[in-house]
């Protein structure tokens, strides 16, 4: 094969890939929208397995503002909710927490604890089981510096956990009792 013909593959290759992921986030954002909730925002899609996804969104307008997760799958037709979770946003807290089984959707993942951070100066979320075994949450920015937190696990129960945010310093800036 020439180094021309190479390179043509090459670029062709990668043209597909992206196009691919594109779709897939498009596809993605149709299936939440398709909820029907008033004034969606997608803030954030974690892909799981091949066609599994968890897209975390909000939802609504002040004062009842709403954030949770989508479960999405994909098939032949293209992306589809499955199912999910939302609650109203917490007033007073400075953690937002849900708790969500994925057995039954997910052939890997069981269980995700996720939230929003409200308060600036929280730097960790540490989930604390009730067999006392203690996972770091991934936090993750959107928008113009919203926080989002979540935890995903395979095999290990959230439910009745703790969730500890703390600053920098390690200070425990809010703890929500399971």
């Amino acid at each position: 094969m020439s180094k021309i013909m190479k390179i043509i593959l090459s670029i062709a290759a990668i043209l597909i890939v992206s196009l691919g992921l594109k779709d897939d986030t498009q596809g993605i954002e149709t299936a939440v929208l398709s909820l029907n909730q008033p004034m969606t925002n997608l803030v954030r899609i974690e892909r799981l397995e091949n066609k599994n996804a968890i897209a975390f969104y909000e939802w609504g307008a002040a004062p009842q503002e709403y954030f949770g997760i989508a479960m999405v799958k994909k098939n032949l037709f293209g992306w589809h909710f499955i199912g999910g979770s939302t609650s109203q946003t917490p007033k007073g807290y400075k953690l937002g927490w849900s708790y969500s089984d994925l057995r039954g959707e997910f052939s890997k993942y069981t269980e995700i604890s996720y939230g929003k951070i409200f308060e600036s100066d929280v730097e960790s979320v540490l989930v604390t089981t009730n067999k006392g075994k203690r996972y770091p949450a991934k936090i993750l920015e959107y928008d113009s510096g919203e926080r989002l937190w979540f935890l995903i696990t395979d095999g290990v129960d959230l439910a009745g956990s703790t969730v500890i945010g703390r600053s920098a310093n390690g200070e425990i800036i809010e703890q929500i009792p399971g």
